[in-house]
């Protein structure tokens, strides 16, 4: 159905529900992702990452025990250079992993991102027009675009966990090698830096996946001829960022994203800025031309 006809059938749907008395306003619901289905690809990147941190843990801890570690530590060339060695092989081995998984993982998370804002956004059109059904599985030119370059964005993201930790990992063993310490400090710096690891593993899915999400619903929706959202600010972190909560219950526009950051200019719609779980609310608004 094209944009034009999708608008004027929204306008003349009866009964007009949701219709705020003191401006020609329809509302939907907010659009929430799929919890659920974020959490299995969450969990899917987790998996990852904790095979990639027992892996390293055990093959160092089987490193420093063996006599010509622990006798020569801080003394014998020959130790630094089967470190490197271990090291390049991990590198290798975790990065051909991650690099293989990438695009199955993200492509997965990206499928389901896009079931996920088909079934939300019929949803909330459903009750903002009174039971009128639309298709919102829309895949059109700009959206395979989208789809495109948040596959490119989350696989990038994803080959970079392995290539931190291991530059990380490294350098610390490096260190303890020419340490009077030797290895004492270095079982605790990694069980320290797996936790690390873990949390940036879990703040790239969530975030790629309402990243996604978000993205998705905003081409749908103006493919639909749906110009307008309300910003709902999430509630849902210790530190809220002002701006977003000042934008709460106010009205926007797909075409022009609000300002997010006055240093830099930013400017982004609900969920697409870094660890943004805003949501937006479909509007009609008359007043603006639907």
């Amino acid at each position: 159905m094209r944009a034009t006809n999708t608008a004027q059938s929204l306008t003349s749907a009866k009964p007009l529900r949701n219709l705020d008395p003191r401006r020609r306003l329809m509302r939907g619901q907010p659009l929430n992702p799929n919890a659920a289905a974020m959490l299995r690809y969450q969990r899917g990147l987790e998996a990852l990452v904790m095979e990639m941190v027992a892996t390293y843990e055990r093959e160092i801890r089987k490193f420093l025990r063996k006599p010509v570690a622990s006798e020569y530590f801080a003394a014998d060339e020959s130790v630094s250079s089967q470190a490197k060695i271990l090291m390049t092989e991990l590198a290798k081995r975790f990065s051909n992993l991650f690099g293989m998984k990438a695009k199955k993982l993200t492509e997965g998370m990206i499928d389901q991102a896009s079931v996920s804002s088909a079934w939300s956004l019929k949803i909330s059109l459903k009750d903002m027009t009174g039971g009128l059904t639309l298709k919102t599985d829309i895949l059109t030119g700009e959206l395979k675009d989208v789809l495109k370059a948040s596959i490119a964005e989350n696989v990038s993201l994803i080959k970079s966990i392995p290539e931190k930790y291991h530059t990380q990992v490294e350098g610390a063993v490096m260190r303890s090698i020419t340490s009077a310490q030797g290895g004492e400090q270095l079982i605790p710096f990694l069980r320290k830096y797996r936790g690390i690891t873990e949390r940036r593993a879990r703040n790239i899915a969530n975030d790629q996946w309402v990243k996604a999400y978000s993205s998705i619903n905003r081409v749908r929706m103006q493919k639909l001829g749906i110009r307008n959202y309300e910003w709902l600010h999430s509630g849902g972190s210790m530190h809220p960022r002002r701006i977003h909560v000042s934008y709460s219950g106010r009205i926007f526009s797909w075409d022009n994203p609000p300002l997010l950051d006055r240093k830099t200019g930013a400017r982004a719609h609900p969920g697409e800025a870094i660890f943004c779980r805003c949501r937006a609310i479909p509007v009609l608004d008359f007043d603006k031309g639907i």
